[in-house]
């Protein structure tokens, strides 16, 4: 028995709306792994070896943390200068951006085609908006970034609505600016139970990430006490790699969240769904007629 095909353009609570993202990921789980694996998967592989690199260097450098006062000031010091770090960060960044689209591009298949979604499709809506997302992407992060730097309250504020913008653009195939606006239309009069949405979804998968982790901070214990296993190279790198990719993946959860929530807001606001229900209805007796 096939799975009822699930609406997007409809108003949820707060419960409702977890419950459609985790179903639509249960739904969807071999065909949009399969996406993931091939569109997601290698960049995260690269930003988890990088940083597993990098976190290697840092904890046998350690001993240099005492000219710099404390293990932060050494560790936000050395960041700055290390090449991994950043190779770390850009193929980060790269493969969230990846993550999103492939996500976002699938749902925008299921929807036009009633469940069914093509892997070549959904790599067609990618490399469309790749580059545009991607540069959008460091624009967001710019703009959340130096609202936190002037004060937390701020920065948390722009944060809520500005995490739809992703979606927004392919859904609606405008450009960052127009998104920018959008979002902040939509999340007007429902910034709270946005941001108690989004707080309750981060927290679910921070639980599960800490989880997933558990064996690689095993062995950073390892290695900070310098006790047997822990010096090993390879084995420091692979788990911290794994920590990475795992981290980044289960991103899978709060992406599809924030779609849900951007259908939810358009729907209060707007009410598409319930209008094309609408004018489904009034086209069903002609279509009868002529089936007749």
């Amino acid at each position: 028995m096939r799975d009822q095909i699930i609406e997007f353009r409809e108003e949820r609570d707060l419960g409702q709306k977890f419950n459609a993202t985790f179903t639509f990921l249960r739904q969807n789980f071999k065909p949009l792994c399969q996406c993931i694996l091939f569109f997601v998967v290698p960049f995260a592989l690269l930003a988890g070896i990088f940083s597993g690199i990098y976190q290697s260097t840092q904890i046998d450098q350690m001993r240099g943390a005492y000219e710099y006062g404390s293990w932060g000031a050494y560790a936000f010091a050395s960041s700055l200068n290390s090449l991994h770090y950043w190779i770390s960060m850009f193929f980060s960044l790269v493969s969230f951006v990846l993550l999103s689209l492939t996500i976002y591009s699938y749902m925008l298949q299921y929807m036009a085609n009633q469940g069914k979604v093509e892997m070549t499709h959904v790599w067609e809506i990618i490399k469309a908006n790749f580059i545009p997302v991607l540069y959008s992407a460091v624009g967001i992060l710019v703009i959340c970034g130096l609202a936190t730097l002037v004060l937390v309250v701020p920065g948390i504020y722009v944060m809520v609505p500005l995490c739809m913008f992703a979606v927004v653009m392919l859904v609606e195939e405008i450009s960052l600016v127009e998104a920018m606006e959008r979002c902040f239309y939509l999340v007007k009069g429902y910034w709270w139970p946005a941001f108690g949405f989004l707080l309750v979804t981060f927290l679910i998968q921070g639980v599960i990430s800490y989880v997933a982790s558990l064996p690689a901070i095993a062995v950073y214990v390892l290695r900070i006490l310098q006790l047997p296993g822990g010096s090993n190279d390879l084995l420091f790198i692979v788990a911290s790699s794994v920590t990475t990719i795992v981290g980044l993946l289960l991103y899978v959860i709060s992406i599809t969240a924030i779609a849900f929530l951007y259908f939810d807001l358009v729907e209060k606001k707007e009410g598409i769904g319930l209008l094309e229900q609408v004018n489904q209805i009034g086209a069903q007796p002609k279509s009868f007629v002529e089936t007749e």
